[in-house]
């Protein structure tokens, strides 16, 4: 059964934490999605009523990557407007994520320069991860917050558990995310739902998620079989996620935070090879993970096959060279003996 191999991970307790963190995320990421969503609108009518509405329907501003440069008076508002809200004003701001000539109609396309590289084609919350909303909270001053390192020491949890290379964390380390989650959720009482659903956090923390056999998993007091486990892939609440799915979701935001890496690099270095190849070989090595992530195995093989090429073809490139440098100097050598013969 396809499942037996997710019992045999979490079989694995650095594992198990490292999945239970991401169910924590997964959490608190279904309640402030909603609430965001309320404080963006209101913060974009705030935002719209001080910039005079675009004369014409759409101007043809873009921009890209890191950089933006306004093409007309009502972007250059805008931007302006954003930077003085902007937390991070003086450091990296992904412009590209935005299309400038919505931002005086679409809420979001304003949001999205607040956030980290790879939202462009997100248009709501509800597609957001934990990361893109903390971030939003963190780099945006609408968001008044009493003490924002609690956000960002998420913010760095998050990170950490997404560039574990071997999906695996510390009880020491899940401990501490427990304690910086807890503060985190005291800056946010007033989100609805929130406070409980930290203390629905704290349980699954504190869990053991025992694998009875190959049929039944216990999470936390609750039995769920094989059926219900592939049943809630088709897009329940948060609260009824089953670990299965919380692995693959988990997985996915990974292998995506894989793609954005690469993409920002440029040509592979060892270290990002190194990535890539224990992805694959992870996803390879266990076969329900292999039926799900095929796509993406096949990517990565061929990333692998990419840098390798590229590789044997600059040391023929290097050997070319060295070649071309030796007959030019044996040219030179030979030239100034025969010069001195005459």
């Amino acid at each position: 059964m396809a499942l037996n191999g997710l019992f045999a991970r979490l079989n694995c307790r650095e594992y198990k934490n490292w999945m239970k963190a991401g169910h924590c995320l997964l959490q608190l990421q279904s309640r402030l999605q909603g609430f965001i969503d309320k404080e963006m609108q209101t913060f974009h009518q705030q935002l719209a009523n001080r910039v005079p509405a675009p004369r014409q329907r759409r101007c043809q501003c873009r921009a890209k990557g890191k950089q933006f440069e306004a093409g007309c008076p009502v972007c250059a508002q805008w931007k302006k407007i954003i930077l003085a809200h902007h937390n991070n004003r003086n450091g990296e701001i992904h412009w590209g994520n935005s299309d400038p000539s919505l931002w005086s109609t679409n809420y979001w396309e304003v949001a999205k320069v607040y956030m980290p590289r790879g939202q462009t084609n997100l248009t709501g919350p509800q597609e957001c991860d934990a990361a893109a909303l903390l971030n939003l909270i963190n780099n945006c001053d609408h968001f008044r917050v009493s003490n924002i390192s609690r956000v960002r020491e998420v913010i760095k949890c998050r990170n950490e558990l997404m560039h574990s290379s071997d999906m695996k964390v510390s009880s020491s380390w899940l401990k501490t995310f427990g304690q910086k989650m807890h503060n985190l959720i005291a800056e946010f009482t007033h989100v609805p739902g929130l406070v409980w659903e930290g203390e629905r956090m704290q349980k699954v923390l504190l869990s053991d998620w025992n694998v009875k056999d190959s049929d039944i998993m216990e999470v936390d007091g609750v039995h769920l079989t094989a059926q219900s486990i592939d049943t809630s892939l088709q897009g329940p609440s948060i609260i009824s996620l089953s670990p299965k799915t919380v692995e693959i979701l988990m997985i996915q935001e990974m292998i995506q935070e894989l793609y954005l890496e690469l993409e920002e690099h440029g040509p592979l270095t060892n270290k990002d090879l190194d990535k890539v190849k224990n992805m694959k070989n992870f996803l390879s090595q266990n076969e329900d993970l292999k039926s799900v992530f095929q796509e993406d195995i096949e990517n990565l093989d061929s990333l692998c096959k990419d840098h390798l090429a590229i590789g044997v073809e600059g040391r023929i490139h290097t050997r070319r060279a060295a070649a071309f440098f030796l007959v030019v100097v044996l040219a030179f050598l030979i030239a100034i003996f025969l010069g001195r013969g005459h």
